[in-house]
């Protein structure tokens, strides 16, 4: 079974606080704009999609993730809110680059799958 946003969110949670203690749901709700314990923990508990992504800047911050975690966490928000990982719509949609928009549409067209991608994405590194 694939990891959900929440156990995500509680996993890192875990020694990253002060002093090598857990972040509290608490003080992630205060970093977070003052927003209800309760609503942060149904969140977590998968009751309630995961927040936006100015939001989830935050919890990245707070939690110190790597940009890797980042990444991921972007990913299960994205799933769970069954839509594209929040990091990626404005760079898909920036005009300056159309091509990014009629390449996925082709590759999704001819029904290309991972091992296209990971070409590709050898390609970029």
């Amino acid at each position: 079974m694939e990891k959900r946003f929440g156990e995500f969110i509680n996993e890192k949670r875990k020694g990253r606080g002060d002093n090598g203690g857990d972040v509290l749901l608490r003080d992630l709700a205060k970093a977070m704009g003052n927003m209800s314990v309760s609503y942060l923990s149904d969140i977590i508990k998968g009751r309630r999609n995961p927040p936006d992504k100015r939001l989830l800047e935050i919890m990245a911050d707070v939690l110190s993730l790597t940009p890797e975690e980042k990444d991921e966490m972007y990913d299960l928000a994205g799933k769970e809110r069954d839509e594209a990982a929040p990091d990626l719509p404005d760079y898909i949609m920036d005009e300056n680059i159309p091509h990014v928009r009629a390449a996925l549409r082709k590759a999704n067209k001819k029904g290309l799958g991972d091992d296209f991608w990971k070409k590709v994405y050898d390609e970029i590194e």
